[in-house]
């Protein structure tokens, strides 16, 4: 039910919002997020009219932390239609020689914008979105598994997908480039009890299926970047599916205060027993302080364990690193992908839940300029991690509710970053 008002909404408040985001179509530009001196008031975005996009890309197959051969695609992305302030449905097709997944739609929740300097000296300006979707894999009679198919999809069952798509321009009115990445993780993280899919015994325990785009893209990789945690922000959404009307309010965001991010120890949480691995997964402990405006005292985020699927509360995998020329968005910059458990108290939602299951990614290695909500100064960083809650669309009252494994909304964002 949630999913067809969502579809229905997008008819309705498209063409609104994108009147509303044109307004101001030159970059650099900010996306209307932050209300300086204003503690969790509803906001406005700004943000460009994004076309659509058809992106030579790769898949593969990271079995017990171990990438194979990687499978030409093409992902077609149609623009991004808009349902609510910072949600978009974006249409979707992957499509190579040996597989080809839906159309179908990404549920798109747009995170935040910064800045780089392309390689022609003029600032390029970047806008992530944090994306999911469930996508029906097209059978045929040489459909193989476990790869490329996952062996769910031969049961009729769709694959839930989670990633980014980063769309980039050279200021002021370049033409648009995007970066995108999508993951299908290992089965006791896809088809847990937390899970619409979840499922027992384990149909899938050693194996990632992965697409990144554009090319050319370096499959595996080593540890997450870590270090003090210089900011960027948090932001809350006040909502109600029950509520007559329902409503989606997005407010505005606060800055993070201080924290920091370690690597623990690597692992290899989808394999089978034995497995091994040359790409291991990374634990990481992560902490900060946050706040919805300067007037209104810090609170802590802090992880919670789960071993040993997740042994520290937050577990990062490496799908690899993008090698384009430095005149070509995405560059040199490294990927990984995130799963977590964590516990953030809302300052801006009074009765929210404070625990969260987090899904996220972080790239590094390009260097961007940012602007933090107040108090805090613009600074540089090459790190860019982004998570999100996960809230899976359900078909009764209250239409969301904490789980992963299928469609769902987010309802609070932290873009963090490091030196």
């Amino acid at each position: 039910m949630i999913r067809s008002r969502l579809l229905a909404a997008a008819a309705f408040v498209s063409a609104a919002l994108w009147t509303h985001s044109t307004a101001s179509a030159q970059c650099p530009m900010p996306d209307g997020f932050t209300v300086p001196g204003a503690c969790c008031a509803p906001v406005s975005p700004t943000l460009p009219p994004f076309p659509a996009m058809t992106i030579p890309s790769e898949g593969n197959c990271i079995t017990s932390c171990t990438p194979g051969a990687p499978f030409p695609v093409t992902i077609t992305l149609g623009a991004p239609l808009g349902v609510f302030c910072d949600e978009f449905i974006v249409p979707v097709t992957i499509a190579g020689p040996t597989v080809t997944v839906g159309p179908g739609i990404l549920l798109a929740k747009y995170i935040r914008t910064w800045t780089e300097l392309s390689a022609t000296g003029a600032p390029t300006q970047v806008w992530r979105f944090l994306v999911n979707s469930d996508l029906t894999y097209v059978l045929s009679a040489t459909s193989t598994t476990p790869c490329p198919v996952p062996k769910t999809a031969f049961g009729g069952i769709s694959v839930h997908l989670c990633g980014q798509l980063d769309y980039a321009r050279v200021c002021p009115t370049g033409p648009f480039t995007a970066s995108i990445s999508l993951s299908h993780l290992c089965g006791d993280f896809e088809h847990n009890t937390w899970s619409p899919k979840a499922i027992s015994p384990n149909p899938n325990p050693d194996t990632v299926y992965a697409f990144v785009g554009p090319l050319p893209f370096l499959w595996g990789g080593g540890p997450p970047a870590s270090g003090p945690v210089i900011g960027d922000a948090v932001r809350s959404t006040a909502y109600s599916f029950t509520a007559t009307p329902s409503f989606w309010t997005c407010l505005s965001e606060g800055p993070v205060v201080a924290g920091d991010l370690a690597n623990i120890a690597p692992y290899c949480p989808c394999s089978a027993p034995g497995g091994v691995g040359i790409s291991p997964w990374t634990q990481q402990a992560l902490s900060f302080l946050y706040s919805a405006c300067p007037a209104v005292a810090p609170m802590a985020f802090g992880l919670i364990p789960f071993p040993p699927l997740v042994p520290t509360g937050l577990s990062a995998l490496p799908l690899g690193t993008w090698v384009l020329p430095p005149t070509t968005f995405p560059g040199t910059r490294r990927l990984h992908h995130y799963f977590g458990l964590a516990s953030s108290p809302d300052p801006c939602v009074s009765g929210s839940l404070p625990f969260h299951i987090v899904n996220g990614v972080m790239t590094s290695g390009a260097t961007g300029n940012v602007i933090p909500p107040p108090p805090n100064t613009p600074f540089t960083s090459t790190v860019f991690l982004d998570l999100e809650n996960t809230m899976i669309l359900i078909s009764g009252p209250p239409f969301i509710t904490i789980g992963f494994g299928g469609f769902f909304l987010a309802t609070r964002v932290w873009s963090l970053n490091c030196p």
